[in-house]
């Protein structure tokens, strides 16, 4: 065996060293279907929740299928490469190399499909590996787990138990339950995330984490909000076009900071219902772009809502809130909220079509 060949997983060898074309597809054939495509199914499986037939088909979740097919592609082409070059870009770790591929794929395809959930994940991978006393974990299946710190050392671990189903089916009703004062949609992720562990009592999942405080704080994607949409003028339309030039870029922080200066002479209750709401046209919350933009920081943002920073830092995120949970800040009823961001939108709508008018 040369040195090339010692950095390969022997697995691959025999495909590598093939002498001719028809052995070469045959034991590729092999590799794939023995050792490629079960990894790849089983990683799909797990993030993507589908289900498979014996011909890699997911008829339920045509997204499974095209991330399989286009993860399939993918792995061929590498081995193909591979077979061209031994020594360049070695594969030590056949099934190993396939899962990470496979990870990726599925991270991406998440990333992009599910931004608000991605952004929630990621807030709660953070959360866990930085609060003392909680913990994030691989288990024996690979899967990231979380819960408190001193599950990490347990042997077993338990699967879905009936409180960990009766969470994800019904979170509202499992954790008040449990906790009748509980205001979960208020509660910050470390506490949220205490009272979740202590109701299942076993470490879970952090895909199922995520899913149940999604639900919990209704974080959605793509959902329209017919109501919004009727009430939401052109003005914040403007400003959630992803595809714009570098002059329309120019143009929207200009647009952003003209709003931002008229949003804050509102009166403080149209403030907090017009921003813990603000949204664009997917659903999608709008607020992050006023720091990103650099129009307002989070502390001018909290000064605009009368809260003190760390109150602020526990609801960033969780925007954009829904209307029954703005009603319960400013201590009044839904319709109310609905009422006063009316108002606040048609007060900006007035003052944009003055200013268009030259008025």
């Amino acid at each position: 065996m040369n040195a090339a060949d010692s950095k390969i997983d022997a697995l691959l060898l025999p495909y590598i060293r093939a002498a001719n074309e028809a052995d070469s597809e045959r034991l590729l054939a092999t590799l794939v279907s023995e050792y490629v495509e079960p990894v790849i199914r089983q990683v799909i499986r797990s993030k993507l929740r589908a289900r498979f037939d014996r011909q890699g088909r997911s008829p339920r979740n045509p997204d499974a299928e095209d991330l399989y097919s286009e993860t399939l592609v993918q792995l061929l082409s590498r081995l193909k490469q591979l077979k061209a070059n031994p020594g360049d870009k070695a594969i030590g770790d056949l099934r190993g190399y396939v899962a990470v591929l496979s990870y990726h794929a599925c991270y991406e395809h998440l990333r992009i499909k599910y931004p608000q959930r991605h952004n929630l994940k990621n807030k709660m991978r953070y959360m866990l590996t930085h609060r003392p006393g909680l913990a994030l974990w691989e288990n024996e299946s690979g899967d990231l787990v979380g819960g408190f710190g001193a599950w990490r050392e347990q042997k077993k671990e338990r699967t879905r138990s009936d409180r960990l189903r009766q969470l994800l089916d019904d979170p509202w009703t499992a954790l008040q339950s449990a906790a009748a004062h509980g205001d979960f949609q208020r509660a910050n992720p470390a506490d949220l995330a205490e009272a979740i562990f202590n109701h299942t009592n076993h470490p879970i999942e952090l895909d199922d984490l995520v899913e149940i405080v999604a639900a919990l704080w209704n974080v959605k994607d793509g959902v329209e909000h017919p109501g919004d949409r009727n009430e939401q003028p052109d003005q914040f339309a403007r400003v959630t076009d992803q595809s714009a030039d570098v002059g329309t870029e120019v143009e929207q922080r200009l647009f952003l900071k003209w709003l931002w200066e008229e949003i804050v002479q509102l009166p403080v209750r149209q403030r907090v219902a017009l921003l813990l709401n603000l949204r664009d046209e997917q659903g999608g919350g709008v607020m992050a772009l006023l720091p990103i933009a650099g129009v307002a920081t989070l502390r001018q943002i909290a000064a605009a809502l009368e809260m003190d920073d760390e109150e602020f830092a526990r609801l960033w995120p969780r925007l954009p809130l829904d209307d029954a949970s703005i009603a319960g800040l400013i201590g009044g009823a839904r319709q109310q909220v609905i009422n006063l961001r009316k108002c606040a939108r048609e007060r900006l709508a007035r003052r944009m079509k003055a200013i268009e008018a030259g008025k």
